[in-house]
């Protein structure tokens, strides 16, 4: 069975965060949930108790960990994709396997080149300027579909 797990790295952004939770709560098959790492700021004190709260609303996976490296370890994905326009290599579709994660960098600038590192960088193909994270996590799980 395919689960594919959007990860929010790195929010301060309390909107940014309840963006993606919408985005992945909302997307249906094949994603099954959002996963934060390292939030802090507003983000973390306020943006995770609510999407908490919608997640458990809408009944969908919901984790927080420290950092990636966690939820790595714990979720044990057999595909990782991280998106960076900076890092990664333009694709028009992407395959999940067992547990897929869709990293995206939630603040400013980004995932980091240590970060994109993580996973298979991507980017979606065929963009003329930037989207922004939400934009481009839309396009790399509709690819998913």
């Amino acid at each position: 069975m395919k689960k594919v797990f959007v990860v929010a790295h790195a929010p301060t952004s309390v909107q940014r965060l309840e963006d993606l939770a919408k985005l992945a709560f909302g997307f249906g098959e094949p994603v099954s949930g959002l996963v934060v790492t390292k939030p802090s700021g507003a983000a973390a004190q306020i943006g995770v108790p609510e999407v908490s709260k919608l997640a458990y609303k809408l009944d969908k996976a919901f984790f927080v960990f420290p950092d990636i490296d966690d939820a790595l370890e714990l979720l044990k994905p057999q595909r990782v994709y991280t998106v960076s326009r900076e890092y990664g290599e333009e694709v028009e579709r992407v395959e999940a396997e067992g547990v897929t994660l869709v990293v995206v960098g939630a603040s400013e600038p980004g995932l980091s080149k240590l970060e994109a590192s993580k996973g298979k960088a991507i980017y979606p193909k065929g963009l003329e300027g930037e989207i922004g994270p939400i934009g481009a996590a839309a396009l790399i799980l509709a690819g998913l579909k």
